[in-house]
């Protein structure tokens, strides 16, 4: 979504250009799976394939909620201390936010369903609140 996410291999992953304002969460695209994250679809694909029905293909992503907690924070937390703030003190702000996020789970999950995938999950980081 344009946040340049940057993972360590044996570490935390961080997020380059965290969410920090009202205009950076106006600017959040909801992506398109077949153009952003073909590269996904195509390796759902591929391990259907290669799978021959074998085992079920489990899709994930991450919760709208999950997501906004690493946007918002800049990468793992276990306070939670940004995202909590922007919860009580601009609580329609992260409401428009979590529905891009909503709208991207969906869409993303929806074309790892298209693409093969038997099942979905949600990962979520609320109990860890």
């Amino acid at each position: 979504m344009g946040l340049g996410a940057l993972l360590y291999r044996g570490r935390r992953s961080w997020i380059k250009y965290p969410v920090k304002t009202a205009a950076d969460v106006k600017k959040l695209p909801i992506p398109d799976p077949d153009t952003g994250l073909r590269y996904v679809v195509d390796a759902v694909r591929l391990i259907r394939k290669t799978l021959q029905g074998s085992v079920p293909l489990i899709g994930f992503s991450g919760s709208p909620w999950t997501l906004a907690t690493y946007m918002v924070e800049g990468g793992s937390s276990k306070s939670f201390q940004k995202v909590k703030g922007l919860m009580y003190e601009q609580p329609k702000l992260l409401h428009v936010m979590l529905d891009k996020l909503a709208q991207s789970v969906a869409a993303y999950l929806n074309a790892q369903i298209e693409a093969g995938a038997q099942a979905v999950m949600l990962f979520d980081t609320w109990e860890a609140c």
